[in-house]
């Protein structure tokens, strides 16, 4: 059995048995990876503390058979560690808000590169500035762009009419942008100060973007934008979202 190398993040993890848990990995080689970490529940154990979510680690595992469903962990090192000893609440739901999305956006043996390096740049900017809104805005909007379902919202999706200045509804149906006259008034209204956010993220670094100062009716826009996409594609809602967004909301 040939043993492997792999560079991950932590998304979250499971009790298998006493001793053994099962963790799952956002990895750049090859997206979701499940892994069986063999006695990281010991108090003793070498590998245990290196497998705490939303850890970034580099790990050597080895398949059982070709094909396994679940791998088994060798060794792991973490490389660092962005919740820290003791997270804030606000940082502990935000960033598994963002493992969540990440979670449900990939899928095993099928590598993203572009979202593995927006995810750690992500979690790089949360660590200096914090978890705020904008910093979510512009992870789900880069994370519905790689994936290829952010559509263009610079014009009508009938008519082809420029709405870049004065913004646009998106239909409920398929999330596609409409003109004031094509939608007749109807569907998620996004006005154009969250137009001009929408330009700023596609051209700006995440700490950049969370730097700025974003109104509440263009967060909230886009807020609502983002959470029917992934609702469009993923036939659910993201379950930790609620709590997040009251948790913003309160602070």
């Amino acid at each position: 059995m040939p043993i492997l190398d792999a560079e991950g993040i932590v998304l979250r993890q499971y009790s298998l048995s006493e001793a053994d848990r099962i963790v799952v990995f956002f990895t750049k080689e090859h997206g979701i990876l499940r892994g069986v970490a063999p006695g990281s529940k010991k108090v003793k154990s070498r590998i245990g503390a290196c497998l705490e979510p939303l850890n970034h680690v580099r790990i050597q595992y080895y398949l059982k058979k070709e094909g396994a469903e679940l791998a088994y962990i060798r060794q792991c090192e973490t490389l660092r560690s962005y919740l820290g000893r003791s997270p804030s609440v606000r940082g502990l739901y935000g960033l598994t808000y963002l493992a969540e999305i990440v979670h449900e956006m990939s899928e095993e043996n099928n590598p993203n590169q572009l979202l593995f390096r927006l995810f750690l740049a992500t979690l790089g900017a949360a660590e200096k500035l914090g978890v705020r809104s904008c910093l979510l805005r512009y992870f789900e909007f880069w994370t519905l762009r790689l994936s290829g379902l952010l559509p263009d919202y610079g014009y009508c999706s009938l008519c082809g009419k420029c709405v870049k200045d004065v913004g646009f509804w998106a239909s409920r149906e398929d999330g596609q942008g409409r003109c004031r006259s094509c939608s007749g008034e109807r569907g998620l209204r996004v006005r154009p100060e969250a137009m001009k956010s929408l330009a700023l993220l596609a051209k700006l670094p995440p700490e950049e973007f969370a730097s700025l100062a974003m109104g509440e009716e263009e967060s909230s826009d886009l807020e609502r934008l983002a959470q029917a996409l992934f609702e469009l594609h993923l036939e659910k809602c993201l379950k930790s979202y609620p709590i997040v967004a009251r948790m913003l909301r309160e602070s």
